[in-house]
């Protein structure tokens, strides 16, 4: 939706500004279609968050907007197009082109396969994905989001579906039980990513058994940048340019990831108590800025924690983007200034999940 929604911005201002070369003599109308293509662009950062292509959307529509004004003037007006000017034709031109390459980089860069519930549904069938909305803060706690609430807090769980079988028999009971024992893997998603850049991961763990939640979670009492971006559109773009631009500086900072990790980890169990038995076991997963989080609060809920996980450790040929999902196919343009490989199949994600499940079996050997 991320990436059909951008096309459909850049296709609207390639038409707005190309008008000048097919439009003689005649109510002007096509210029209404820059006012939408500006809301829309508004709409898609909001929707989506900011980067490189909402952000160029959003500029570019700006500016023509900005540009079109005498034009919605006249045509509001009920006047008739005379003829462009000198000036209009250079600007018509110069947009056109910047419009038609913005839509090319995004076909280039888009995700070989979007990760719509629509794909999900069909390539993965029996993976159930279910999304809970909260209102709230870490102060005054979380509650389910009425639909005019703003979200501050999505739980998402990914479970096999497992089907009763139609003849007489035991193997519902069995198998009910046997995912009763299997520890639900609760995964922190690093703040360079959301739960998207891993969803491809995080289905493949569902397909071999394990019970998944990860959580996306933004107040106003837990800041992580001090300044424009921490607002939840601008977050992740804020994070990422911060860790590229000084690698050290961030990764130093572990005390202060830790105490926001801290604060989520409370809530998160607060809700899952609600949500799972009494006696359900946990493992807790991170991918870097979470790691000693989860290893205290592992200390403090021992009878709660089966383990912990690390994805960051994972084998590097493997994992390749650690701390930033999986991006190799999820975000093939960040992938490309990390200077990794886009992985259209998703293939990486599926032998990282073989993976994760074998380190998981190890721990439940040694327990």
């Amino acid at each position: 939706m991320k990436t059909s929604g951008e096309f459909l911005i850049f296709l609207l201002l390639l038409i707005t500004n190309g008008r000048v070369f097919f439009v003689e003599q005649r109510k002007d109308s096509i210029v209404l279609l820059s006012p939408v293509a500006f809301v829309l662009s508004i709409f898609q950062i909001a929707s989506w968050g900011f980067d490189i292509f909402t952000g160029l959307g959003f500029v570019l529509a700006l500016l023509v907007l900005l540009s079109n004004f005498h034009a919605l003037y006249r045509y509001f007006e009920r006047l008739y197009v005379d003829h462009y000017t000198v000036r209009m034709y250079i600007w018509a031109i110069s947009t056109t082109l910047v419009s038609a390459a913005s839509l090319i980089f995004l076909i280039y860069f888009a995700p070989s396969t979007p990760l719509t519930n629509r794909h999900v549904n069909k390539n993965a069938p029996h993976i159930k994905i279910s999304t809970e909305r909260y209102n709230g803060d870490f102060r005054s706690g979380f509650n389910e989001a009425t639909p005019f609430q703003k979200t501050n807090l999505t739980l998402y769980t990914f479970k096999k579906d497992e089907k009763t079988p139609s003849a007489p028999g035991d193997y519902a009971v069995i198998n009910s039980q046997n995912q009763l024992k299997t520890p639900v893997f609760l995964f922190f998603p690093d703040k360079r990513a959301e739960t998207y850049h891993y969803t491809p991961y995080l289905l493949q763990l569902a397909n071999l058994g394990y019970t998944v939640v990860s959580s996306d979670i933004n107040t106003a009492d837990s800041l992580w940048l001090h300044n424009f971006f921490d607002k939840r559109t601008f977050r992740r773009f804020g994070m990422i340019v911060a860790s590229l631009r000084n690698k050290y500086n961030f990764n130093s900072q572990t005390e202060f990831y830790t105490y926001n990790y801290s604060l989520e980890c409370e809530a998160i169990f607060k809700l899952l108590k609600e949500k799972f038995p009494s006696d359900t076991k946990y493992i807790l997963a991170s991918d870097f800025m979470a790691n000693t989080a989860i290893q205290d609060y592992k200390k403090t809920h021992p009878d709660e924690i089966a383990g912990l996980f690390y994805m960051n450790e994972l084998d590097s040929s493997v994992y390749k983007t650690a701390g930033y999902g999986f991006v190799d196919y999820t975000d093939p343009l960040l992938a490309a200034v990390l200077e990794i490989d886009r992985d259209k199949k998703g293939e990486n994600s599926k032998r990282a999940a073989i993976l994760t499940k074998e380190i998981l079996d190890d721990l439940k050997s040694a327990e």
